[in-house]
């Protein structure tokens, strides 16, 4: 996966919007969020039965088992938020992340309280299916520890993950209480888009500047350059099977770095289509641009409403990546449209 290199900052003013849209959102929101578990459920329908039965037949026994389980759930409840208050949580997210490709995050989570420690509980770093859970077992007054966790972009664009989620069954699995932190909620993740090599367009019968644009040293083309030692590094679908059946051991193709071809991306961001359709298209784009660039090629971009002149290296496909990253159908009628022609 190429290293997207620099991203420009987001825009202030929209920034201050989304700030004070969410601190609205934060202040209208009840601080605790409280649903039963499964038994939790059963555990109330047996006390309502208990508390039912006391009731009909004023048997004293029955009523101090009632008392008791009363006790029980207030207890869970001081306990529970025994747990959650104190806890601060910061998340840094990752500058930039490809769509449907791993990226990673970091927790910081600090228990503020002087006396009591903070047992069983999870936080969610994004809301939704983007990340998995992390999940702490203690936290002592004043601790803090920092966990690293994946998580997985699924569109493009501009993303705000929105707060960070805290929630804990502590102690007896009865309840479900929990809280939000920032935990920098106005950060953003310019997600780009897919640079899948099986997407990219080789653009057959381009022209080249320099000679045929073949050079003789390895790299990411896609002309037979030799075969070596497959490695734990190598990508799989590259291993030459039959000289492996033959040398009894796996062998890796190698392709030659093409070397001075420029390409032009043109993609007609017509507004025709299905959203699935455009985004094929965006992908493509973006996929063809890093296959050239990683090729050795200089890559031109051209769009309704922006023209990128063919460049070499990582800052032209950064440039690329992030008008892709934003790119929105242009009100022109017709169906979108990705070519790639030579410059």
């Amino acid at each position: 996966m190429p290293d997207p290199g620099l991203i420009p900052s987001i825009n202030p003013a929209k920034a201050g919007s989304v700030r004070r849209v969410t601190g609205l959102r934060r202040f209208l929101k009840f601080p605790r969020s409280l649903s039963v578990t499964r038994e939790g459920k059963a555990f109330i329908g047996v006390l309502l039965a208990i508390g039912l039965a006391a009731v009909n037949t004023g048997n004293n026994l029955l009523y101090l088992v009632v008392s008791a389980m009363l006790s029980i759930i207030i207890v869970s409840g001081l306990m529970s938020e025994a747990t959650l208050r104190g806890l601060r949580v910061k998340r840094a997210l990752p500058r930039s992340a490809y769509k449907g490709s791993p990226s990673s995050m970091t927790l910081r989570i600090e228990n503020t309280k002087r006396l009591f420690s903070s047992y069983s509980f999870s936080v969610v770093g994004i809301e939704g299916r983007i990340s998995a859970p992390a999940y702490v077992v203690r936290l002592r007054p004043g601790e803090s520890t920092e966990l690293r966790l994946d998580c997985l972009f699924r569109e493009r664009g501009l993303v705000t993950p929105g707060p960070v989620r805290i929630s804990t069954r502590f102690p007896f699995g009865f309840f479900i209480k929990g809280k939000t932190e920032p935990g920098g909620e106005d950060e953003s993740v310019l997600v780009l888009p897919s640079t899948d090599r099986a997407l990219a367009i080789k653009a057959q019968g381009i022209s080249t500047i320099y000679g045929d644009g073949r050079s003789s040293q390895r790299g990411a083309g896609s002309d037979f350059y030799g075969l070596r030692e497959y490695g734990l590094a190598d990508d799989a679908r590259h291993i030459h099977w039959k000289s492996a059946a033959r040398k009894e051991r796996l062998l890796t193709k190698e392709f030659e770095r093409g070397a001075g071809k420029r390409v032009i991306v043109i993609f007609e961001n017509r507004r025709g289509g299905t959203d699935g359709e455009f985004e094929e298209l965006v992908d493509r784009a973006a996929s063809t641009a890093a296959f050239h660039i990683e090729a050795g090629g200089s890559v031109g971009l051209k769009t309704i409403g922006r023209d990128i002149p063919p460049g070499p290296g990582r800052a032209q496909l950064s440039e690329i990546l992030k008008e892709l990253a934003l790119i929105s159908p242009a009100p022109v009628e017709g169906q979108p449209v990705l070519r790639v022609t030579s410059a």
